[in-house]
């Protein structure tokens, strides 16, 4: 019981920390902009479009936050600011599935082929596509100059050329936002930093299915990244 009572003591004061830091008024964080990228994961139909196929679970969270409308503004502050943007893509193919050890979700998301499309080289049925990326992010996407990198599988980077090409083009620092915050968002925040990433994620530019999902992952991102920022602070921090 005195070992109990003594972790609790301990605990406590950081927990309270960490669970009131979005409250706190912080410094704005200074940005290198030739060694910084804007990271977005998953920004797709099936997640942002009314008619995608897990909108429903996250339609409560995404308007609550405005996180359609605030991805959107980061983009905007990339191209403006010269900040590199990347987007990666969750996509499953054919190939997938017939995973023979897909983890529960996975699993789910394999039988009700959300973000699938025939083959990963095969533009057909892919424009529209729950898959493709959501019709008004396609400007800034689709310019030339940002990196779409390979799809990932599960939910980090580990699968993907990512960090692959943020390291290529001298990359050290990363504003992440996207989806879902409490499964990609957060798994790749995590890989991000174990590889010596700087990362700073975007609390309204992420959403997750109901508050609950949302607040856990606010927990873990106020333990483990860098800082926890808004839009709007990102975007202030990248004018500076």
């Amino acid at each position: 019981m005195k070992n109990l009572l003594l972790s609790l003591a301990v605990g406590l004061p950081f927990a309270l920390s960490v669970a009131t830091a979005s409250a706190a008024e912080t410094e704005l964080p200074h940005f290198d902009k030739s060694h910084t990228a804007i990271v977005i994961t998953d920004p797709q139909n099936d997640f942002l479009a009314e008619d995608g196929k897990l909108y429903g679970l996250l339609a409560e969270n995404l308007k609550a936050l405005g996180t359609i409308g605030n991805i959107e503004t980061l983009m905007q502050s990339a191209k403006s600011s010269g900040v590199t943007l990347a987007v990666d893509p969750l996509i499953y193919s054919a190939r997938d599935a017939d995973w023979s050890r897909a983890g529960a979700l996975q699993r789910q998301l394999l039988d009700m082929k959300a973000l699938h499309r025939a083959s990963l080289d095969d533009p057909e049925n892919f424009e529209g596509s729950g898959a493709d990326f959501y019709g008004p992010y396609k400007t800034y996407i689709n310019d030339g100059e940002t990196i779409v990198v390979a799809p990932h599988k599960m939910y980090g980077p580990e699968s993907n050329d990512l960090i692959y090409q943020l390291r290529a083009r001298g990359i050290d620092t990363v504003i992440l936002g996207g989806m879902v915050a409490n499964l990609c968002v957060d798994s790749h925040m995590r890989a991000l930093m174990e590889n010596g990433f700087k990362v700073y994620v975007v609390k309204d530019a992420v959403a997750a299915p109901g508050d609950a999902a949302y607040q856990a992952a606010l927990v873990n991102y106020g333990m483990i990244a860098n800082d926890v920022l808004t839009t709007e602070d990102a975007v202030s921090a990248l004018v500076q």
